[in-house]
Formats: structure tokens, sequence, C-alpha cells
């Protein structure tokens, strides 16, 4: 894919943040459902998954976006490291895609459909059945809670090596 911009704009800078914050919010929802007893991770999980409708079509938009707009070129650093955090970047938008995927097909291959706060219900049939059903299962929770936070984890380190190998961190400066 050839990039088409030099640099991430203001407006994708946002978007990174505000997917950011949406998969911050979401994991932890997730975590804590998993923890909470009955009562308490029903009502959790609906805030989830209401919430869930939402962030698939945000997370659909922002790389049907990074798509049409491309990928900038990194701005310093050895070709491999290039390379790495384009890998880096596409990966962590499959993962992200692959997320918010599997969460509805695992209401929908259950006959659940996904409640968004009362206000409608978004329901695809799909009966594929149990095993099936049990694989998305495994995909989203793996990919919830182990894989995309160690992506974001790498993401986060890869980024503050970036900042500060920019600045000129010397010791007469600090």
């Amino acid at each position: 894919m050839h990039s088409r911009v030099s640099r991430y704009s203001g407006f994708s800078v946002l978007n990174h943040w505000i997917t950011a914050l949406l998969f911050a919010v979401m994991w932890a929802l997730g975590l804590a459902a998993h923890d909470a007893p009955d009562a308490a991770e029903d009502y959790i999980m609906s805030i989830h998954i209401a919430l869930g409708f939402f962030v698939l079509l945000f997370v659909l938009w922002r790389v049907a976006l990074r798509v049409y707009e491309g990928f900038p070129e990194p701005e310093a650093g050895t070709r491999i490291e290039a390379r790495l955090a384009g890998w880096m970047h596409r990966l962590l938008l499959v993962a992200l895609v692959v997320l918010v995927i599997s969460g509805p097909l695992y209401l929908f291959t259950e006959g659940e459909g996904m409640d968004v706060f009362g206000w409608f219900t978004f329901y695809i049939p799909m009966p594929l059945g149990h095993d099936v059903h049990e694989a998305i299962e495994e995909v989203h929770g793996f990919l919830g809670e182990y894989l995309l936070p160690i992506l974001v984890a790498v993401h986060i380190l890869a980024a503050a090596r970036h900042w500060l190998g920019r600045r000129d961190v010397s010791p007469a400066r600090l």
C-alpha cells in the first residue's frame, strides 16, 4: 500500500486517541465482568455490549480512513524499525477489527443480539452451531484479554522510544 500522506493529520491523531480511550473502557468493562458476581456481570456486560456497537462502527470507520489515507513513512529510525513500526500499526488495526467483529458474532451465533442501551437491538441470525460459537468466544477473549493489550503495550513502549529518540535527553539537559 502506498502512502497518500507524509504524516498523520490532526484528525488521524484525534481518531487514534479516541480509539485508545474506547479500547481502555471496553477492556476494563470486559475484565470487570469476567471477575464479577453473576448479577453484576450481566449488568457490566450489557454496557460492554451496548458500547461495543458504537466501538464497532467507529473502528470500522477508522480502519477505512487509514486504508484510504495510507500509512505515513516513519520519521526516523533504521530500516528494520520502520518495517516493524509499519507491521505493528497494521497488526493493531487487524486485531481491533477482529475484536469488534468477533464480539457481535459471539452474540449472533448464540441467537442473541446487541441490545444498545435499550434503544434498539442489532441482530443478525447466525445459527452456526455450538462449536463455531465457542471458537468465536475463544478468539474474542484471547484478543481482548491478551493479544491486544500486549500489542498496545509494545506500541506504547515503541512510541516512547521514538519520542525520546527525537529529543535531546543528554544528562546536561536533565
